[in-house]
């Protein structure tokens, strides 16, 4: 079969997506394939003939060499509805490996392959290596281990030969969160800024932005979310937020809303009244700035459309450094000090784990605990007074 090459003008890159036909369900069946090795058309036409010799009708590869594997799964992957930025590293893995295996038969490898693979990752450029973070590489393995738990439910290869490779640690790195005087420093300073004296692009600007930090002190929603965050998805008689979206940014592409959260956890949380006045004043303003905007244009917007999350977390830089913060707080940061105030002041894990989305509260009480002053003092007591009331209910049972 042939298919046509064409050159992507932004990513400088010949590639091919031939047509085969449409699933049982009607979805185009469309593999996508580019090839950045190619001196010209011509060779990239090659190229991608040869590729195209080998799908099968559904748009698979029929072949058993690593890198088309790799490709096959990683498109199996995008179709399976995983998000842009996570095709886009897998893409870049598959390049690693092909880059460290070659052309391999991938039920040739074994796991003493993968191990030596991992330490290659890891190894400075200047011993020949990849020189890769700790939690890339761990990234890296999860990939490959999910490709070939797919190659041997597919029947590809009998073994997953990275099951028995070891899995590198994950390396945490501390998000700074606010104490006592700089939260309200901060709050001091962003509520200032969301009173501008006179309204124009540069003042609407630094109101979206900070308006956009203090929506992420106050609720703990992740920058994306934050973009994400309709105007409807605020219910001013329930004193809820909706979270059900989050703003997706790829290079050279509008950012768009993906109606799902990270780790697929929609959530609703609780607001308090002080918080739906300064999102009504704002909202006042927007519509002074802004004028009538459509039903769905996201709450965090200039012209209707969706922010960068990147460029509203570099803003939010800015302000720290003005507002004299610590050094090293990012926009992230906003959401480590509104959990860490709450699991202070004796909010529950569960209720914590539930605002912030998180998949489950395995993942607070690993992130949070050491968050927790006193909190071996407090269970010590807790558990001095439950004792004392159990002593006191036999008694009265024993009367």
């Amino acid at each position: 079969m042939r298919c046509k090459v064409k050159w992507d003008t932004k990513r400088e890159v010949w590639f091919a997506r031939p047509y085969l036909g449409r699933t049982a369900e009607g979805k185009a069946i469309q593999p996508y394939r580019e090839f950045p090795t190619a001196q010209d058309e011509e060779q990239a036409q090659e190229m991608a003939d040869a590729w195209a010799s080998k799908l099968s009708a559904n748009g698979l590869v029929l072949s058993a060499l690593l890198g088309d594997l790799l490709d096959d799964y990683t498109e199996y992957c995008e179709l399976a509805g995983f998000s842009p930025n996570t095709v886009r590293s897998y893409r870049l893995f598959t390049k690693y490996a092909v880059r460290y295996f070659g052309a391999v038969n991938a039920c040739d490898l074994q796991t003493h392959n993968f191990t030596k693979f991992e330490i290659a990752l890891r190894r400075p450029k200047s011993k020949k290596g990849f020189e890769l973070s700790q939690n890339t590489v761990r990234n890296v393995h999860d990939f490959l281990r999910g490709a070939y738990s797919w190659f041997v439910e597919e029947n590809i290869c009998q073994i997953n030969p990275l099951i028995a490779v070891n899995k590198p640690r994950l390396e945490t790195h501390e998000a700074i969160s606010l104490a006592t005087v700089d939260f309200a420093k901060l709050d001091e300073q962003l509520k200032a800024i969301l009173k501008p004296e006179v309204l124009n692009k540069v003042t609407y600007r630094r109101v979206l932005n900070a308006f956009a930090a203090w929506f992420a002190l106050r609720t703990g929603m992740r920058c994306g979310e934050v973009c994400a965050l309709w105007p409807n998805e605020i219910s001013e008689a329930a004193k809820t937020i909706h979270i059900a979206g989050t703003v997706i940014e790829q290079k050279g592409k509008r950012p768009y809303r993906r109606n799902v959260t990270k780790g697929r956890r929609n959530r609703t949380i609780e607001i308090a009244e002080s918080d739906l006045q300064v999102i009504a004043d704002f909202l006042e303003l927007r519509k002074r700035f802004c004028g009538d905007l459509p039903a769905d244009a996201p709450l965090i917007t200039i012209d209707g459309s969706y922010c960068r999350p990147s460029t509203i977390s570099r803003a939010f830089s800015g302000i720290a450094a003005k507002a004299g913060m610590p050094k090293g707080l990012t926009y992230h940061g906003l959401r480590h000090t509104h959990a860490t105030w709450l699991l202070v002041n004796g909010v529950d894990v569960k209720t914590v784990s539930n605002r912030l989305g998180h998949a489950d509260e395995a993942i607070t009480v690993k992130t949070y605990a050491h968050r927790m002053p006193g909190s071996g003092k407090r269970a010590a007591i807790v558990f001095e007074q439950a004792a004392e009331a159990a002593h006191v209910e036999l008694k009265e049972l024993l009367q």
